[in-house]
């Protein structure tokens, strides 16, 4: 059995001596850093200062139970992304839908098989550091990205989309709260085989605060996080003009947009993410909707019609 880098630290929170002792012997043998609480008011007292990579907690405790203190967890910005695995003897599915709603990605049932637990905590141990990378670099990738669950609640959102929210920061953003109804039956859909089949367009635009914003499906960060980019349909920004002016789909958009700055094929492969094969069947569309034949004209149409806006 591979034991984990010696950076990965799990706290361990549960008011039962045998279960913490059983448990942090299992944990430390496969090469984990246990830290130990008997309470949820000791737990949120070790992690804010020092935050682990995991944290297993039992569900029913006095006085402050599990479900309580990982919400109050996960109210703390350096612990948003840290997986909470619960362990309990309830298995009734409002238990689980409750620890589910409380912040938790896992729910383990006791007894617990101390080998399945620990390749559960692996399991998620990766996915959060996959998800953390991921918002880094989408962060620094200047672009109006956010991300939501399936019941489209707020996970997260670069700056830009947090600004357009008008949440203020991202940490502001994953307690905003739901996407509107019609938004999250459309990305249910659309994540559905025969509704991304069936689906032309990959957008939807739906009202946030009073502002009408478009909604587009740019992929998943990790499990049952969901990427979409967003758009102010009232604002006049450059792939709408585009979108609206010819007709263009919101891909072939983004991509004349980036002709327009004088942008190669690669170069906008790269920023879309998407084969250069990909761009150059896009630009052959884009040529016929704008009655052009190479990219230099195509860029100056493009721009004539923005700053007309």
């Amino acid at each position: 059995m591979n034991a984990p880098s010696q950076a990965e630290t799990v706290l361990l929170v549960d008011d039962t001596p045998s279960s913490l002792g059983m448990l942090s012997d299992a944990l430390e043998e496969a090469g984990f850093t246990v830290l130990v609480a008997q309470s949820g008011r000791k737990a949120i007292e070790i992690a804010a200062r020092v935050i682990p990579n995991a944290i297993l907690m039992d569900a029913i405790m006095p006085e402050l139970d599990g479900f309580e203190t990982s919400k109050r967890l996960k109210a703390l910005e350096d612990l948003r992304d840290v997986p909470v695995l619960f362990m309990t003897g309830l298995s009734e599915t409002e238990h689980i839908v409750r620890g589910l709603e409380s912040g938790g990605v896992d729910y383990v049932t006791k007894p617990v098989n101390p080998d399945e637990l620990i390749a559960r905590l692996r399991v998620h141990i990766s996915n959060a550091r996959n998800s953390r990378s991921a918002h880094v670099a989408l962060d620094a990738s200047g672009r109006y990205l956010m991300s939501v669950d399936l019941s489209g609640a707020l996970c997260w959102a670069t700056p830009q989309a947090s600004a357009l929210l008008g949440t203020g920061t991202a940490e502001d953003a994953a307690a905003a709260g739901q996407l509107p109804e019609a938004a999250v039956d459309w990305l249910r859909h659309y994540l559905l085989p025969q509704g991304k089949a069936a689906q032309k367009e990959e957008d939807i635009v739906a009202r946030i605060k009073g502002r009408e914003l478009r909604f587009t499906y740019a992929g998943n960060i990790s499990a049952g996080e969901h990427l979409l980019r967003v758009s102010d349909v009232s604002d006049s920004v450059p792939s709408e003009i585009l979108k609206d002016a010819f007709d263009l789909t919101e891909r072939e958009a983004e991509v004349l947009i980036w002709i327009a700055n004088g942008k190669s094929n690669k170069e906008i492969a790269s920023i879309l993410d998407m084969s250069p094969r990909t761009v150059n069947k896009h630009l052959d569309r884009i040529f016929g909707k704008l009655g052009v034949e190479n990219r230099t004209s195509a860029a100056v149409v493009s721009l004539r019609r923005i700053l007309e806006g």
